[in-house]
């Protein structure tokens, strides 16, 4: 019986495929693959935009010694023309290919510069534009996890996300100072000007979020007209809250910084335990196909509504922010940034205005992000039109996560007239 819980690994990934690239990376011609394993690393649910492949190869150098080496392989819904059709508008295949070729090394490389050697994302094993297709060093083998997308972030996760974060947009925008023009033509991310292919999805989420609230002894009819109204704006209001603004503080942003693109490890020892009793050692920052040059402030609202428990959202923000701001003017200065570093107080004047992007991360992705009933959590379902879709969308608040933080957020947005058709 076929297993449809995975996705299927694509027919080219063969040894004679991976064998010259391993010989690349190992600097050995004379390298010769014994034994290949695939299994597909991702579940449904877990990756909505790409192919997760996970390849274990044992191989054989010319000093006639043997290694093992596991690596992931990600690659583009090339098999799905529904997927594939709507995704390509979004160039994220590119995008993400052109991160890990020349844009992250070249952020590792400033933060070698000044004597910081924390390390922020993956090692790249190689890029193929042919294929649209990425290798990395596979994370897990070195103990890295992927928090509980269910539950969210702890305290010690949080921090050393936004810190690494913080770090990120530091280098971004000192390498566009330093190289002009390379960052900010990328353009793309979720909300844009270029496409609104992800307009079924959003607009039809309000649908359901309407219907849990009519239904809600806490919200009400009152907020379904709201939303009704506010749905064909949705995605206006979306580009809106994430173009590049005059006089703001702008970077290149990761955008798509949830649960499931953060690789945590653990240590066993330290001053801030875990409730399992560790301590986070570390973290990386994985899946760059959304990055696009714009406010911070976009993946500061993105992080939080999808990734943060309900406590930390509704009391901890201003605290969050904070923390993260001394990261990156910290960076900034280490780096001689010849731009302006945003004060504290203009870094929250960015996530007010902008805070519209909050709404559809709240209402939106976190209701898709995290969804625990995983049957139906394919592209198709969620991004179509017919009962199919409108069913499985009005599934995703069923969630009890999403029912809560929606019965506090929505009055929170409506009484910043978030919820309002502006012009």
């Amino acid at each position: 019986m076929k297993d449809t819980t995975f996705h299927t690994a694509p027919l080219w990934l063969t040894t004679e495929y991976l064998e010259p690239i391993l010989r690349k990376y190992k600097q050995d011609e004379g390298l010769t693959i014994t034994n290949l394993d695939i299994k597909p690393a991702t579940a449904k649910g877990e990756n909505y935009a790409s192919v997760m492949t996970r390849i274990g190869v044992g191989f054989q150098l010319s000093n006639k010694e043997t290694e093992y080496g596991s690596y992931i392989v990600k690659t583009s819904h090339e098999s799905d023309p529904f997927t594939s059709g709507i995704i390509s508008k979004y160039d994220i295949y590119r995008t993400e290919m052109l991160m890990y070729e020349r844009i992250l090394p070249k952020l590792t490389e400033l933060l070698k510069e000044i004597g910081d050697t924390d390390k922020l994302f993956a090692n790249t094993i190689h890029v193929d534009y042919e294929h649209s297709a990425i290798i990395f060093e596979d994370l897990a083998v070195l103990e890295f996890v992927i928090p509980d997308r269910l539950t969210g972030m702890n305290e010690a996760q949080t921090m050393l996300t936004l810190k690494k974060l913080a770090k990120m947009h530091a280098t971004a925008a000192v390498l566009n100072e330093r190289m002009p023009g390379i960052l900010n033509k990328l353009q793309r991310g979720i909300f844009n000007r270029k496409t609104n292919g992800f307009a079924p999805y959003f607009e039809g989420i309000l649908d359901a979020c309407g219907d849990f609230a009519e239904k809600s002894t806490a919200l009400g009819s009152y907020y379904k007209h709201k939303l009704l109204k506010l749905k064909p704006h949705a995605m206006e209001y979306g580009a809106r809250a994430t173009e590049p603004q005059t006089g703001h503080f702008l970077t290149l942003t990761h955008g798509d910084l949830w649960t499931n693109n953060v690789m945590l490890r653990y240590s066993g020892r330290g001053d801030e335990p875990t409730k399992s009793g560790k301590t986070i050692k570390d973290i990386l920052l994985i899946d760059f196909q959304f990055s696009a040059w714009t406010s911070p402030a976009v993946d500061l609202h993105y992080f939080f509504h999808t990734s943060l428990p309900l406590e930390f959202k509704l009391h901890r923000e201003d605290e969050f922010i904070q923390y993260y701001h001394g990261f990156l003017a910290d960076t900034l200065r280490q780096l001689n940034y010849g731009g302006h570093i945003p004060t504290l107080h203009e870094l929250c004047v960015q996530m007010e205005s902008r805070r519209f992007y909050a709404v559809l991360s709240s209402l939106g992705c976190q209701a898709l992000l995290i969804n625990d009933k995983t049957d139906e959590a394919e592209f198709s379902a969620f991004m179509g039109d017919g009962e199919r879709s409108r069913n499985f969308r009005n599934l995703l608040y069923t969630n009890k996560r999403t029912q809560e933080s929606t019965v506090a957020f929505l009055p929170y947005f409506d009484r910043r007239g978030l919820l309002d058709e502006i012009q």
